[in-house]
């Protein structure tokens, strides 16, 4: 039993002394700990002093910075900045490179700016004293002028009172010869009223035998025979068709001066008198074979009634040899726009070879004259609008004219048909800026029922061969 309780002493003892050991290193590494903290403390405290001083003192110099730069020492940092942008924006825009603006480099450029200023002051502060020096200069001058002027002026006085006394003097002989003058006029006057009813007389005199004449030239025109080369004999015939291209070969060439783009009227070849036959279609010249042969295109043909080889060919404009000449006058409505085309229809008479004597021009003035010569008047439509009277009395001068020359009249739609010519088809606006005015319906075929609609035979190409040098097979 003692030995039983040595031992539990003996453990208590070893458990007592092993827990104080540990207390023990437990208390020391404690201690430790809170030693280094506490000279780790010491070190921040200190740190942290040194970094409040460098703050402040930071604080203070901009502070300082902001009121040399003229803003509160407590202004905000973002005002601070916003007022130096503005501050750039409206001193610095001198300044080139953004980067390098600042205060430093406004003031340095305000600076400079101010030197040059001054220099620029200086310099016309010169300029300033010699231009007064030269004001002075011309002062005197001017002063010496006025000097000599008023003594010019004295004299011109003096001058211009021996001149009244002078001009007095004409006048009185002017007078008397105005007196004189009067007298003669008077007198020159009552011949010239003798002199005036004698021409009268002789007026009415020669106005009576021009009536006379007139009357004789009517009757003499009435017996002179018409002029055989118009529409009585044709001015070619067709040689060779081809119905399939819409070409045909004609016998008049370069040796006959055509030309291309003539067009001519193609009639029956047993027709022998175009003007009151029927006409079968029209050609236009493309392209001159030789001295007298030509091919040409169909613009205008009948397929009831074909062009064929040996039908006669016609042209109000162009004959062999001769250029006619043409007068226009009235409305020349080629298109059938109810506008005047009388440019048109030069060009188409100057392009077939013909000449045009006179015409009404835009301004509405005749240019040029009807002469003898002339073969043709052709008449447009008569200008029967309110404001055309000028227009119309143009229209009854031209047949006046035409009427005593013996000059033949030809409607402006006979003289195209006659020629072979074809107005474009024009293209017809749709939409609400049509009008019916610029399209007016065309005409219906009167050989057509109601309601049908024209057929067309096929055409077949033959070509014999006796067909033309250089024609298309």
């Amino acid at each position: 039993m003692p030995a039983r309780q040595d031992q539990t002493l003996q453990i208590f003892l070893i458990i007592f002394i092993f827990g104080f050991l540990v207390s023990a290193v437990v208390a020391y590494l404690g201690w430790k700990g809170y030693s280094d903290a506490e000279q780790r403390n010491a070190a921040l405290n200190t740190q942290l002093q040194e970094k409040s001083g460098a703050v402040n003192n930071l604080q203070t110099e901009i502070e300082d910075n902001r009121e040399a730069m003229g803003f509160g020492r407590n202004d905000n940092a973002a005002d601070v900045r916003a007022a130096v942008k503005a501050d750039m924006e409206s001193y610095g825009a001198g300044i080139a490179d953004e980067g390098s603006r600042s205060y430093r480099k406004v003031l340095e450029t305000v600076f400079k700016e101010s030197q040059d200023l001054a220099a620029r002051e200086a310099a016309l502060q010169q300029e300033k004293k010699e231009l007064m020096n030269n004001l002075a200069a011309v002062e005197a001058a001017k002063e010496r002028q006025v000097a000599q002027y008023q003594q010019a002026m004295q004299k011109a006085e003096a001058d211009a009172a021996a001149e009244r006394n002078s001009f007095k003097e004409d006048r009185a002989a002017l007078e008397a010869n105005k007196t004189e003058l009067m007298n003669t006029v008077e007198k020159q006057k009552t011949e010239f009223e003798a002199k005036l009813a004698a021409y009268d007389k002789e007026k009415a005199e020669l106005l009576d035998k021009v009536g006379k004449l007139e009357r004789a030239v009517a009757n003499l025109l009435e017996q002179v025979p018409s002029d055989t080369e118009s529409f009585e004999i044709a001015d070619g015939q067709i040689a060779w068709v081809n119905q399939r291209d819409g070409t045909v070969w004609i016998n008049v060439g370069t040796a006959d001066a055509l030309r291309r783009q003539v067009t001519f009227s193609v009639y029956d070849a047993d027709e022998h008198d175009a003007q009151r036959a029927a006409k079968k279609g029209s050609i236009e010249v493309t392209r001159l074979l030789g001295d007298h042969m030509a091919e040409a295109r169909i613009t205008q043909d009948d397929p009831t009634n074909p062009i064929m080889s040996g039908d006669s060919i016609y042209s109000q404009v162009w004959h062999r040899g001769k250029k006619l000449r043409f007068a226009l006058t009235g409305v020349v409505d080629i298109d059938g726009d109810g506008k005047s085309d009388t440019r048109l229809a030069r060009e188409l008479i100057e392009l077939n070879g013909g000449v045009v004597d006179a015409y009404v021009n835009e301004e509405g003035q005749i240019e040029g004259e009807i002469t003898a010569n002339t073969r043709y008047l052709v008449l447009g439509d008569f200008p029967d609008a309110p404001n055309e009277v000028e227009l119309q009395q143009h229209w009854q001068t031209m047949n006046r004219e035409a009427s005593s020359l013996g000059v033949d009249t030809i409607t402006i739609q006979d003289f195209l048909n006659q020629m072979g010519y074809r107005p474009q088809e024009r293209t017809v606006q749709l939409g609400s800026g049509a009008s019916a005015r610029e399209n007016p319906a065309r005409p219906e075929d009167p050989n057509l029922l109601p309601g049908t609609v024209p057929r067309f035979r096929p055409r077949t190409p033959i070509r014999p061969e006796s067909a033309p040098l250089g024609s298309p097979r």
